[in-house]
């Protein structure tokens, strides 16, 4: 799977989309309501605290590109930036989808030269910049316009974080690999300063919890940082199983 696929990020303009804001824009209060207003009842729901809830699902998928090329030292991570990109609302088949279109600097399936700096300092001192200048005002303003605490916002692309980085540690040779991939992620979560969020605590600085897959009894699965809020859509039957308001 390319990243354009997994992370939602393209270098091609949506056709036919329905809403359409550069980052820039996004990081406007009205802008950010008028996005969450439009979204909110294509999910089956009126409550602006579920649409935030979900798109932050999808925003992840940008942080998720940038963790993985950061990882890899690709140099298009440097097209990751509120200036060179805009936030897609399509509808296919029915059902509203959200893309991430690079303006300038991103090429598909072309990965870009590897400098000779170890990838691991790089992303170190690269991701911080990245959420304080690139994340933090979106958030914020997504916060303002569903008045939802920013913290909740954050554990939103947390969870979304999580999952890809149990994806790349699955896809990775070897036990020692995949324990690799799992400690490096923990670092960059753990190292950043809450400033870097705007908050008093880093809400990334997370000990995961883990609970007894239902199915599979031999297996473990990753409790989420905070809840998804899935059982307020109207189509929604039953609840996640691996939900912390469940857990308790």
């Amino acid at each position: 799977m390319s990243l354009s696929e997994k992370f939602f990020v393209t270098s091609v303009a949506a056709e036919n989309t329905i809403l359409s804001f550069t980052l820039v824009e996004l990081s406007e209060k009205q802008n950010a309501e008028l996005l969450l207003r439009t979204y909110a009842p294509m999910i089956g729901t009126e409550d602006m605290r579920v649409a935030a809830a979900f798109f932050c699902s999808w925003y992840a998928g940008v942080c998720g590109a940038m963790h993985s090329m950061l990882g890899t030292a690709d140099r298009r991570a440097s097209a990751l930036r509120m200036t060179n990109m805009s936030v897609q609302l399509s509808r296919i088949d029915g059902m509203p989808l959200f893309s991430f279109h690079i303006h300038e600097g991103w090429r598909e399936t072309i990965p870009a030269e590897i400098p000779a700096e170890a990838p691991a300092e790089n992303a170190q001192a690269a991701l911080p910049i990245f959420y304080r200048d690139e994340v933090r005002p979106i958030i914020a303003a997504l916060s303002q316009a569903s008045q939802t605490p920013a913290a909740l916002l954050w554990k939103q692309i947390y969870n979304a974080l999580y999952d890809y980085m149990e994806d790349e540690a699955m896809e990775a040779a070897g036990e020692e690999s995949q324990a690799a991939v799992r400690e490096r992620f923990r670092r960059w979560a753990w190292d950043m300063e809450p400033e870097i969020f705007g908050l008093r605590r880093n809400p990334f600085r997370m000990t995961p919890k883990f609970m007894a897959h239902p199915t599979e009894p031999d297996q473990m699965m990753f409790v989420k940082a905070t809840c998804c809020l899935a059982y307020r859509l109207a189509a929604f039957r039953g609840y996640c199983g691996n939900c912390p308001i469940v857990q308790r």
